[in-house]
């Protein structure tokens, strides 16, 4: 399998960093990849920033260059890798997605939030990871689960593969969508492309990446600010379902896991019975 991570020229932190995690992987064929940088493009008249637009062209580029008879790994420059990854890669389960007609397997996401694929995600992990209280690490994995994509996927392209039946079919969908604008930034695209049956696709449960705490800070892709609450607790529910260290999940969620982020006391009550619906859910509906 060849591989590629998308990094900045400026960006030389990063790049020591996935440097050292891919050779502490034995990932040694993952090569990087120079991403174009926005602060280089001509003005455009698109819907997206300069920063979306840069990561959108990056990422096309990289697959347009790549040897289209093998399946290609895929990285962003803050993804914190999964120590279950190499055995995953070695296993021959991707060959076998792409068999089955897949195009593309999504290492995480940002995942629809609704109880029925939260539920999924959830099972997934009481199945594969080791059994609590056991003392093997959470890379530990029995197996991997391939939950569909078109619908538990929503956003997220930190870490991917492309099959080589995709390396045929998603380099022109993008090229297309290039030529309009693009639209929306590249991960959305992507998930546009699932939903209208264009390409087809996975999540791998337990995840096998996750971003790395507070890359979200040194962005440089412009996107409109979102609220530091939405980026820790989304971060923190993407890490909550990766096969590795959770790196004191509970602490770094505690400021905001109780905040009170609406004065609407009955959203606020809304999301109390949320929250209380859906552990009375997983637990009533854990496979047996």
């Amino acid at each position: 399998m060849q591989g590629c991570y998308i990094n900045l020229e400026r960006s030389t932190e990063r790049r020591a960093a996935m440097d050292a995690q891919l050779q502490r992987l034995g990932l040694t064929n993952v090569r990087r990849h120079a991403a174009i940088d926005a602060q280089a493009l001509a003005p455009g008249n698109t819907a997206i920033t300069p920063g979306e637009r840069a990561c959108f062209l990056s990422h096309t580029e990289a697959l347009t260059r790549a040897n289209p008879g093998e399946a290609l790994l895929v990285l962003e420059d803050d993804a914190q890798l999964s120590e279950a990854l190499p055995t995953v890669l070695r296993s021959g389960a991707l060959a076998q997605l792409e068999a089955e007609g897949c195009d593309i397997a999504f290492l995480e996401c940002q995942p629809v939030t609704s109880t029925q694929h939260l539920l999924a995600l959830w099972h997934s992990l009481q199945r594969r990871l080791p059994p609590q209280g056991s003392g093997a690490p959470r890379h530990a994995l029995s197996s991997i689960d391939f939950l569909d994509a078109r619908t538990l996927y929503n956003w997220g392209a930190v870490a991917y593969v492309v099959t080589p039946k995709g390396l045929r079919v998603l380099p022109a969908l993008l090229q297309e969508a290039i030529t309009h604008g693009p639209s929306q930034p590249y991960d959305l695209t992507l998930g546009s492309f699932l939903r209208d049956g264009r390409l087809q696709g996975v999540v791998l449960s337990p995840f096998l990446a996750t971003p790395a705490w507070g890359s979200h800070a040194d962005s440089t892709l412009g996107s409109p600010a979102e609220s530091a609450a939405h980026d820790v607790l989304g971060g923190a529910l993407r890490r909550l379902f990766f096969a590795g260290p959770l790196d004191d999940l509970e602490a770094h969620v505690a400021p905001w896991r109780h905040a009170p982020l609406t004065d609407d006391t009955q959203l606020r009550l809304l999301a109390d019975l949320m929250a209380q619906l859906f552990v009375l859910t997983a637990r009533d509906h854990t496979p047996r």
